[in-house]
């Protein structure tokens, strides 16, 4: 069964073998506690499964390809989206490696594992 739900709600409606973040970690206002949410709707081994975008493990100027249109949906539509609430955490597209493992540690997971999906734009 799938089932869409705000983050906040998903304890009441678990547990859950399996949450899926595709694409929307670096757009929410929150992002540590909607983890924290995600971790605690968890059924024993259960999973949660973050898609967000394929951008270097750190800037280097000028960027390349993907980090430079990346950015261009930052600040054009990612940034103002998240900063619709207040506070805000303000990610924006440009989400790193190490930014993903320090909002998971904060939100109480062990560790992270980047799994070896071959895509050009997404990283899994």
């Amino acid at each position: 069964m799938f089932e869409t739900s705000d983050a906040v709600e998903l304890q009441a409606t678990g547990p859950y073998d399996l949450v899926c973040i595709p694409e929307a970690l670096h757009d929410m206002a929150k992002p540590v506690e909607a983890l924290a949410a995600a971790r605690a709707a968890l059924a024993p081994g259960g999973r949660v499964f973050v898609a967000d975008e394929r951008v270097a493990d750190e800037f280097v100027a000028p960027g390349d390809e993907i980090e430079r249109i990346m950015y261009g949906w930052s600040v054009s539509h990612c940034l103002p989206v998240s900063r619709a609430e207040y506070p805000s955490a303000a990610l924006g597209t440009a989400l790193r490696c190490g930014t993903v493992r320090a909002l998971a540690a904060e939100a109480g997971f062990a560790g992270t594992e980047v799994l070896p999906i071959e895509n050009d734009f997404f990283r899994f």
